[in-house]
């Protein structure tokens, strides 16, 4: 993989954050890492590795210059080998959150009805991080909370490092909306706790699918905005992912709610959606660094998520080509999409 590094000029909001904290330039991420066997609707079939690892290639390559990224995960006795040789491809990482656990890791195997309906089996189980391993990032100026497993952190242990941590949670709520049966497979239920674990995240992130769980409403500009007013106490940012159709952003500004629809770029072939959401969220976080303005990174993370879906490995591609593209298709006219104050 070809590592992207931004331009002096284009990191005035991380440049202004590290010098209001002592040069800090660390984002964390905190997740599980999958070895993951996928077979797509056209019966082939992949096997690899996931989960945050595709957080960590999308912000190792895309953040600007001089970020140090941090994750935050416990790996499997079995597969650490492996896992730790895929790090070490990647710049900027530094690895103390990173903790090897005598059980076996986390193995997610899908089976792919079509680009939008999977089954999704979980074998292996590496349980939640520590608060140890949490003290090393309580000083990062972002922490991506990505659920993987739906067990990846403690709602105590959230709770604890919200209470220490003075830089933004950026949170995608995924496989908190998953339960387990014995025999691993998973399926989708409403999390009595959901509200603790999203009032702990200034920025959220949810899909369609989950947010009609927890809302008990079709997302649209009506449910979204009132979810974020009425339910969501501290959250200042809420992005429902749609899939093809690209993603609603809400922001609250003050006692207004701001609703945009960003449009996804059309694609023509959908090859592979496995990632698709953790790549959204690296590449949110990647633009949100530079610009500082949410809706501009969430148009930039949709039109990464959407090349993504035509690519048979996304960890073999070069993504610096996707940045330069990128950057210069994320301002102007394309950002005239619906808005609206409520």
């Amino acid at each position: 993989m070809t590592i992207a590094v931004a331009s002096r000029s284009d990191e005035s909001v991380i440049d202004n954050m590290a010098n209001r904290n002592g040069r800090n330039r660390k984002i964390a991420v905190i997740g599980t890492i999958n070895r993951d066997t996928v077979t797509r609707a056209d019966g082939s079939r992949h096997e690899g590795y996931g989960g945050i690892l595709y957080n960590l290639a999308a912000l190792s390559a895309l953040s600007p210059s001089g970020i140090t990224v941090c994750p935050v995960t416990n790996v499997g006795r079995d597969c650490s080998q492996q896992i730790l040789n895929r790090l070490a491809q990647f710049a900027r990482l530094e690895l103390q959150g990173v903790r090897t656990v005598a059980k076996p890791n986390n193995h997610c195997i899908l089976r792919y009805r079509d680009a939008a309906n999977k089954t999704e089996v979980l074998k292996g189980w590496v349980g939640g991080v520590s608060r140890g391993q949490l003290q090393t990032v309580v000083d990062a100026k972002l922490i991506l909370i990505n659920f993987i497993s739906g067990a990846d952190i403690s709602r105590r242990n959230l709770c604890w490092l919200r209470g220490r941590c003075e830089g933004n949670i950026y949170m995608d709520f995924h496989s908190r909306t998953l339960g387990r049966h014995r025999d691993g497979s998973r399926f989708l239920r409403r999390p009595v706790d959901w509200k603790e674990y999203l009032d702990c995240a200034d920025i959220a992130q949810m899909n369609e699918l989950e947010f009609e769980l927890l809302s008990g409403h079709k997302a649209d500009e009506i449910s979204c905005t009132d979810f974020l007013k009425r339910k969501l106490d501290r959250t200042r940012c809420l992005i429902v992912t749609r899939g093809s159709l690209g993603c609603f952003i809400m922001q609250r500004l003050g006692a207004t709610i701001r609703f945009r629809s960003i449009p996804a770029p059309r694609v023509a072939q959908v090859t592979d959606t496995t990632g698709c959401g953790d790549i959204f969220s690296a590449g949110f976080i990647a633009n949100y660094l530079t610009t500082g303005s949410e809706v501009v990174a969430a148009s930039y993370a949709t039109k990464l998520a959407s090349w993504r879906v035509g690519l048979n490995d996304f960890f073999e591609v070069d993504l610096a080509a996707f940045s330069k593209k990128g950057r210069t298709e994320t301002s102007g006219d394309n950002l005239r999409n619906s808005k609206r104050n409520i």
